[in-house]
């Protein structure tokens, strides 16, 4: 009975597990759905801002700090969307990770459910007492062993000295 307990703290704690995965999940989830909606901003916004960026850079009438300004800017804007498409691309591999991790867990939820309904999981318990059972026997024997093989050497040389 008592191999059956630890097996129900073991699927306790999986779903405990499953509900932090969950957890995990929607807030992947969320975030992803937040740097989405950034991404889309910002490139709405430097779409228009490119071609006055371009403008000014054309532009024979604008000074060169002004354009020097509007390099900075452009340069600036494609830097902001690389990284936030880079934030995005991460985002969906750890969604993706984290769902297979997900998938994984329940499969092994589901396996140990499996074993113990088949008794497997309590027969392999069972073996493991046995074996712990055979090698406390087995030093009992090795410290019987020596116990005779002092007794027989305390014999030999008790029967020498009366010899």
């Amino acid at each position: 009975m008592e191999n059956n307990k630890y097996s129900f703290l073991a699927i306790g704690k999986a779903k405990k597990r499953r509900t932090d995965l969950d957890e995990v999940l929607d807030m992947l989830d969320r975030t992803t759905k937040r740097i989405q909606k950034t991404l889309e901003e910002n490139k709405e916004f430097s779409a228009k801002q490119a071609p006055i960026y371009e403008q000014i850079l054309l532009s024979k009438d604008a000074s060169e700090a002004q354009k020097v300004k509007a390099l900075f800017g452009k340069a600036f804007e494609l830097d902001r969307l690389e990284r936030l498409s880079a934030q995005l691309s991460l985002l969906y591999t750890l969604q993706i990770f984290a769902f297979k991790v997900k998938v994984l867990e329940i499969e092994v939820g589901n396996i140990d459910e499996e074993l113990e309904k088949s008794g497997v999981l309590e027969k392999h318990m069972e073996i493991d007492s046995i074996k712990k059972n055979i090698e406390a026997l087995k030093i009992l024997v090795e410290a019987q062993y020596e116990s005779l093989k002092e007794i027989r050497a305390n014999q030999d040389k008790n029967l020498q000295y009366i010899n």
